[in-house]
């Protein structure tokens, strides 16, 4: 029989009944959180998955480490018990786990700077819980719970689907390996991205920024990988390898942050800082809920999270991650931070304007830059695999991407850790285009302000500087970063260093503070060095004032 308790005095710290309060009375009444309309639970799927509840914000329910639940405002779960009991028909007790990692404290932070960013209330994300019950009583506890109002949602979340695409680092091992930049065509003029514009720019190769990439894992020793940040306390999963995904991260991870060293491939952003955070772990098993709020939690107000990932949506097939209703909450939560969350839309030819998807449409805008596959070619049109509708905001390459990892093109003296590729596709390649895109214009508008774009106003500029989608249905324009720069440079007035809005001698003392202390918004001149030629620059830009 299951025991779930009421709980008028917890042992879990109440820190998540205090963080709406506080922050209303710093800034005023947030805009209330509404909660997820209560739909007809949907069917047991058939693939590999597991059952997945939110209870609602009031209830502050978390699970004992018995497994039994509590609620933190006393609210009474008898009759929640009562109905579990009856719904397993004695074969065990149900059994409950966080699907996010993060302790109280550290989540209530997170959640209190979305809430002050965004004017919003946040939803209880301590409250999104695994369950664990005997395979026979699987789809009657789902019932009850969805019966229950104490419960916001109940789900069924797909464990260890494959990635959206195909299926001491930083030095060139021996033997030597050529550069191959040569053949990275996204990097050039049409149909490329027209990097050069934004790496000639201060901040333009990402730096000052950090991009996170949450999949399942990497080649950590590839050799044109550097230093890339594994979230602390985890190891690859060993399936990960068997499967052959930790491919998929190296490849990605290349088109990202190459090292621009003289050697092999070069990044998008190659002066960023890449954190890797694994959707399954040797400790953890399957976590991508915990994943991606650990990126999110570890990530600051500017930087950057990639979504490597696909989810099988209502309509049958792989559609963006945040069809699942849990990750969307917490997708929406992190761009409320100001993170800017780079999402691929999936391998499945989902349309999400269709009726399947009528109930994700409902749930509003994520905030989440959402990527379709496009071709390679200056027609920029949908692939056939690619998942697409009006949600789909931008497109990256499908085909034929030259980065790092499987070996297709070349695997140096034999080792996998020399492996590069020239068919990366999917939407898995396309995603890279725009998160390393979104680093730059990010490094480009920290270096010229110190303060970061809001994501949404990112995505609107990649939208509005792009070139336009041929054939095929929506997955927008392709975007263009010469152009996305110049517009970037245009909208601030470089010399108002102290940001009041007037040009006069404080704005020269502030050039002359930065100066001095090193900052790269005192590089005016671009060549990536501070010298008497930024002085020349800033005065210039100072008497052409600003319109």
């Amino acid at each position: 029989m299951p025991t779930v308790r009421h709980c008028i005095t917890p042992v879990i710290p109440v820190l998540v009944l205090l963080a709406a309060a506080s922050i209303a009375s710093a800034q005023g009444p947030l805009e209330p959180r509404v909660p997820f309309a209560k739909h007809e639970l949907r069917e047991r799927p058939d693939y590999v998955h597991r059952l997945v509840v939110k209870f609602h914000d009031y209830v502050g329910a978390r699970p004992a480490a018995d497994g039994s639940l509590v609620s933190l405002r006393g609210v009474d779960m008898s009759g929640l018990a009562v109905s579990l009991s009856a719904a397993t028909a004695g074969d065990g007790p149900v059994r409950f786990s966080q699907l996010i990692t993060l302790s109280e404290a550290e989540l209530n932070t997170m959640l209190d700077e979305a809430a002050r960013r965004s004017g919003r209330a946040q939803p209880d994300l301590g409250a999104m819980m695994a369950v664990d019950v005997a395979e026979g009583d699987v789809a009657s506890v789902a019932a009850a719970l969805h019966e229950s109002d104490l419960v916001e949602l109940v789900d069924y979340e797909q464990q260890w689907p494959e990635p959206p695409g195909q299926g001491d680092a930083c030095t060139d091992t021996l033997p030597r390996t050529p550069q191959m930049s040569q053949f990275q065509d996204y990097l050039g003029e049409a149909p490329g991205l027209r990097m050069a514009a934004a790496w000639a720019v201060p901040g333009g190769d990402g730096a000052g920024v950090r991009i996170a990439d949450c999949e399942y894992w990497f080649r950590p020793d590839h050799e044109d990988l550097c230093d890339v940040q594994i979230e602390p306390g985890q190891q690859a999963d060993p399936d990960s390898i068997a499967f052959g995904y930790h491919e998929h991260g190296t490849a990605v991870l290349g088109q990202l942050i190459g090292g621009d060293n003289g050697y092999g491939v070069r990044g998008i952003a190659p002066g960023a800082e890449a954190w890797f955070f694994p959707e399954s772990s040797r400790s953890e098993g399957y976590r991508r809920v915990a994943s991606i709020t650990n990126a999110i939690a570890t990530m600051d107000a500017g930087d950057v999270v990639l979504l490597e990932m696909q989810a099988r949506g209502p309509g049958g097939d792989f559609a963006p991650a945040e069809v699942f209703s849990i990750v969307w909450q917490i997708v929406r939560m992190g761009s409320d931070r100001g993170v800017t969350i780079v999402a691929a839309a999936g391998n499945g030819n989902q349309n999400l304007d269709s009726a399947p998807y009528a109930e994700y449409r409902g749930w509003g805008d994520s905030g989440a830059i959402i990527v379709g596959a496009g071709t390679s070619s200056t027609a920029h049109g949908k692939l056939g695999f690619s998942t697409y509708g009006s949600r789909v905001n931008v497109q990256g390459w499908g085909q034929d991407v030259f980065t790092t990892g499987y070996g297709h093109f070349a695997v140096v003296g034999g080792d996998r850790d020399q492996s590069y590729t020239d068919l990366f596709s999917g939407t898995s390649s396309a995603s890279p285009f725009i998160a390393g895109l979104a680093a730059s214009l990010q490094g480009i508008h920290k270096a010229a302000t110190g303060q970061p774009m809001e994501p949404e106003e990112l995505r609107q500029l990649l939208i509005d500087t792009g070139r336009p989608q041929g054939f095929g249905g929506h997955i927008g324009p392709f975007p263009d970063a010469a152009v996305a720069v110049d517009t970037l440079l245009a909208s601030f007035c470089r010399p108002d260093l102290d940001g009041d809005g007037e040009l006069t001698i404080f704005d020269f003392l502030e050039f002359q503070n930065r100066f001095d202390a090193g900052d790269v918004v005192a590089d005016f001149d671009g060549d990536g060095a501070l010298t008497i030629f930024d002085y020349l620059a800033f005065q210039n830009e100072f008497e052409a004032g600003c319109s």
